[in-house]
C-alpha cells in the first residue's frame, strides 16, 4: 500500500531537500574558495538580478538549477531587510 504523506514520504523528501542543499553549498564554498564574494552586499543586487535571469534562460541541468538557487538564495538574503 502507498504511504501518501506519510514516514516514507517525508524521509525522501528530506534526502532530495538535503542533496540539493548540499550541492548548493559545496558550490557556494568552491566560489568563495576563487575569491568570489560581495553576495551580501546591496549594491550587488542589480548584478545579481541579471544573473539570475540569465541562468533562467539556459536549459535545464543540475548545475543550472544549483545556480539558479543560489542567485536566489542570495537575492532572498538582500531582500528579507529591505521593503519590497
Amino acid at each position: 500500500m502507498a504511504d501518501y504523506g506519510g514516514d516514507i514520504e517525508r524521509k525522501k523528501l528530506r534526502l532530495a531537500s538535503f542533496e540539493f542543499n548540499y550541492a548548493c553549498i559545496k558550490k557556494l564554498e568552491a566560489k568563495q574558495k576563487q575569491g568570489y564574494n560581495g553576495w551580501d552586499n546591496f549594491i550587488n543586487k542589480e548584478s545579481l538580478e541579471s544573473l539570475f535571469k540569465e541562468h533562467t534562460n539556459r536549459p535545464l541541468t543540475q548545475k543550472n538549477l544549483v545556480d539558479i538557487t543560489n542567485f536566489c538564495m542570495f537575492l532572498w538574503n538582500l531582500l528579507k531587510t529591505q521593503k519590497e
